[in-house]
C-alpha cells in the first residue's frame, strides 16, 4: 500500500510539473482555436483529478489504527509489472525518433503483451501488426498527423510501407 501511495504522489508531482511546463513552452495560441497546449493540459488536469481520487481512496481504505511505514521494497518495485511497463513506455518514446512509429510500435506491442502474459508468438505478431496498422491508419491517414519514420534503414522501410497506403 505504501508503494502505491508513493507512486501516486510521485506521478501527481510529475503531472503538475508537466502542466506548467507545457504552458511555458507552447507557442502563442491563435484566438478562437484550440492551441497545442490546451489538449495536453486538459488530459493532465484529468490525470491529476484521478490521481487525487486514488490517493484519497488509498488513505481512506487503510486499516484503522495502522500507520504507514516507509519500508520500501526496492527489488519488488523494480521487478513489478507496473515499473517494467513504465520503463517500456519510456524506452519506446525515446526510440520513436530513431526506429520510427511502425517498427517501434510493433516491438512495443510485442514487449508489452509479453509482459502482460501472452506467450503465443503467432498471436503476439498478428495482434501487434494489426494494432500498429490500425493506429497508423487512424493517425496518419485519417487525422493527417505526421508519425516518426525513424532514421536510416528504418526510414526506408517506413517509406516503403507508407507507399502502400
Amino acid at each position: 500500500m505504501v508503494q502505491e501511495l508513493v507512486f501516486n504522489v510521485a506521478l501527481l508531482i510529475f503531472f503538475i510539473y508537466c502542466y506548467f511546463y507545457i504552458g511555458a513552452t507552447a507557442p502563442e495560441p491563435i484566438p478562437g482555436q484550440m492551441d497545442g497546449a490546451q489538449w495536453p493540459r486538459m488530459l493532465i488536469v484529468l490525470l491529476v483529478i484521478l490521481l487525487c481520487a486514488n490517493i484519497y481512496k488509498i488513505l481512506k481504505n487503510r486499516p484503522k489504527g495502522e500507520n504507514f511505514k516507509i519500508a520500501l521494497d526496492i527489488k519488488g518495485i523494480l521487478t513489478s509489472k507496473l515499473f517494467i511497463g513504465s520503463m517500456l513506455v519510456l524506452v519506446y518514446s525515446y526510440a520513436l525518433d530513431y526506429i520510427g512509429f511502425i517498427f517501434g510500435t510493433i516491438v512495443f506491442f510485442i514487449a508489452y503483451s509479453s509482459l502482460l502474459g501472452e506467450r503465443k508468438i503467432s498471436k503476439l505478431l498478428i495482434v501487434s501488426v494489426v494494432c500498429t496498422a490500425v493506429l497508423y491508419i487512424i493517425f496518419d491517414v485519417g487525422l493527417d498527423i505526421f508519425l516518426p519514420r525513424g532514421k536510416g534503414v528504418f526510414r526506408n522501410i517506413a517509406l516503403m510501407i507508407e507507399s502502400i497506403f
